[in-house]
């Protein structure tokens, strides 16, 4: 028999969003995250079972609005059944949310030591975090009671890393598990298999900063024995785009603006435009940013001046020597890292020389 399961993991509800341009906007995202969770939802529709691994808030205190929230959209799906395994963000104490709230009969949630939940289909294993810092190895301490069920488990954990649940490979290929469903890494993996064990991160379904670009979404899985499929699924309301631009050709901030306006392909995204090249006129980023019409935009001006550098390492003069130094190291360099460290110490120069002058 098949099993239709959703995996998420990472949705960080209540996150503060403290680095958008405006207030209002952050609610405007953490709202975001709620119907992101509801499309969620309506995908478990027509599953089987949905896994949530990890850091379902994004802090230990939860806002009531968003557990009457979660209860809700939980009892849309009540002939499904839930499963979650607390993370570092959300960690499973006596005083926590998941100790003292109800979620709805559908709905468990692991404890800290290791435990299993027996269905007719299979058997589901599960651990929650019970620090924010879980040093203990998790997977090593499951023991599968019977190895000719589909055995699948949910857990928060840090594969190949240090602390937040270290979880090895090896462990992954011997723990006698159809399916690992992990969370903590916010980039989707792709379904991954060890030996005879299918693992895999979902990543988070809505980004929450420049860190998390690009699409996100969750894992629709198909289970049998000894076999498992997935498609990622996109869910996001809203995507973080960086790109960068080079203005080295513009001749004034009308064409920079213009090249701005030509690189926005969705609008209602977060964009952050790193200008890069050589500008011969001073750019003003918050003008900029006034004239793009996205839900929230930041520039940062990483042009160096367009001077002829060759001509100015031969001058007499502290922006020459300067120069100089730096175009010998400039082979040693990253193209970017040049252009950022060539204007930081260029527009210190040129600023002490205004002050002199």
């Amino acid at each position: 028999m098949d099993l239709k399961i959703i995996h998420t993991a990472d949705v960080h509800f209540d996150t503060p969003f403290s680095g958008l341009s405006e207030t209002e906007k952050a609610a405007v995202r953490r709202q975001d995250l709620r119907t992101t969770f509801s499309t969620i939802i309506s995908m478990a529709q027509n599953a089987d079972m949905l896994f949530i691994s990890g850091d379902l808030f994004d802090g230990r205190t939860v806002s009531r609005t968003t557990l009457d929230f979660l209860k809700r959209e939980f009892f849309k799906i009540k002939h499904v059944k839930v499963f979650i395994a607390a993370g570092n963000h959300d960690c499973f104490h006596a005083d926590s949310v998941y100790a003292t709230f109800d979620f709805g009969e559908n709905v468990h949630v692991f404890g800290t030591e290791p435990e299993v939940v027996e269905t007719e289909s299979a058997d589901i294993y599960g651990i929650s975090f019970q620090t924010a810092n879980e040093f203990r190895e998790l997977l090593p301490r499951f023991q599968v009671k019977n190895p000719a069920k589909m055995n699948l488990l949910v857990m928060h954990g840090n594969l190949m890393g240090e602390g937040y649940n270290p979880v090895q490979l090896s462990d992954i290929e011997t723990c006698g598990m159809d399916y690992v469903a992990l969370g903590h890494v916010h980039a989707a993996s792709g379904l991954k298999v060890r030996g005879t064990c299918f693992y895999a991160y979902p990543g988070c379904p809505e980004g929450r900063g420049f860190d998390e670009t690009g699409e996100k979404g969750v894992l629709a899985l198909t289970v049998s024995k000894g076999h498992v499929t997935a498609e990622f699924v996109p869910v996001q309301q809203k995507m973080y785009v960086s790109t960068s631009v080079d203005v080295s050709k513009a001749e004034c901030m009308e064409d920079i603006a213009k090249q701005l306006n030509g690189a926005l392909k969705e609008p209602q995204n977060m964009y952050r435009f790193r200008l890069t090249g050589s500008s011969s006129f001073p750019i003003d980023t918050e003008v900029l940013k006034s004239g793009i019409d996205a839900f929230d935009v930041s520039v940062i001006d990483e042009t160096v001046p367009a001077v002829d550098l060759e001509q100015l390492s031969r001058e007499f003069s502290l922006k020459g020597l300067f120069t100089k130094f730096a175009l010998e190291d400039r082979a040693n360099m990253e193209a970017e890292a040049f252009e950022l460290a060539f204007k930081t110490g260029f527009s210190i120069l040129e600023k002490e020389e205004r002050n002199e002058n």
